[in-house]
């Protein structure tokens, strides 16, 4: 419908990559009464929504064993909105050197800039495990905190993109029922400034350039033939080339 070829250069995906990179090094500690650490225990986190999890928590495999484990994060998209205050001029391009044709670039437009939501929800059996994790996380976000992110990978458009903390909040699932297992949930709301590219295209190099003058207030004046070429005349938009000027004063009397 919208009359474009395929394309698909997994933005979105290397935006979920990145944020759940920033929470794959929690660890929480472990401690008895003197505060001597027995275990140190990495928090594992994965894509996916809070309620899948949750539902496994009081289910026992045949081994006799909890179906998860806690403590535990699970994060997800929970939305995009179009960002208007970010907006680009549509006429810039963006180019770089096609890389399999020297006489061709890669063309796209500025890209159209997107607020991402990502939803983390912090699963744990007891308040101090939940503790040792906020404070992991909470001390970055003042409340934005900046990551690098590749956009655009036929442009090599890596980006600083602002990860924004919105809100937080927390729950108690435990209803005092001894057959129930407790979860302690921590939802933490975050905003990720994005942007998402169109169409890419192919345009051939332009080497040379040819523009025919004359000084208008002169009428016996003839043209002259300016012709503008670059230097050396096979560069490559990623070179250091300058350019050759030549003047055919003649070229209005062929």
């Amino acid at each position: 419908m919208l009359g474009n070829a395929y394309f698909y250069r997994n933005t979105i995906r290397n935006y979920v990559i990145a944020f759940g990179s920033m929470f794959n090094d929690i660890d929480i500690k472990k401690t008895d009464a003197n505060d001597n650490v027995l275990s140190v225990i990495r928090v594992p986190v994965a894509y996916g929504p809070t309620e899948k999890y949750l539902s496994r928590i009081n289910k026992v495999t045949t081994a006799g064993e909890p179906a998860i484990v806690l403590p535990r994060m699970s994060f997800e998209i929970s939305g995009f909105n179009y960002a208007a205050d970010r907006k680009l001029p549509k006429t810039q391009k963006m180019h770089k050197q096609n890389t399999t044709d020297t006489d061709k670039k890669n063309v796209v437009y500025n890209p159209v800039p997107y607020d991402i939501g990502f939803s983390l929800s912090i699963m744990t059996k007891n308040a101090d495990d939940s503790m040792q994790i906020i404070e992991q996380i909470l001390p970055y976000f003042t409340p934005t905190f900046m990551i690098p992110i590749k956009e655009a990978n036929e442009l090599g458009v890596v980006r600083d993109t602002a990860l924004s903390l919105e809100s937080v909040d927390y729950s108690d699932d435990y209803e005092g029922d001894y057959t129930s297992r407790r979860a302690l949930i921590w939802t933490l709301q975050f905003n990720m400034a994005g942007h998402l590219y169109g169409l890419p295209r192919e345009q051939k190099l332009i080497r040379t350039a040819v523009t025919n003058v004359k000084d208008l207030e002169v009428e016996t004046q003839q043209f002259t033939k300016n012709t503008i070429t670059t230097n050396p005349a096979d560069a490559l938009s990623t070179d250091n080339f300058s350019f050759i000027n030549t003047f055919d004063e003649n070229f209005g009397d062929e």
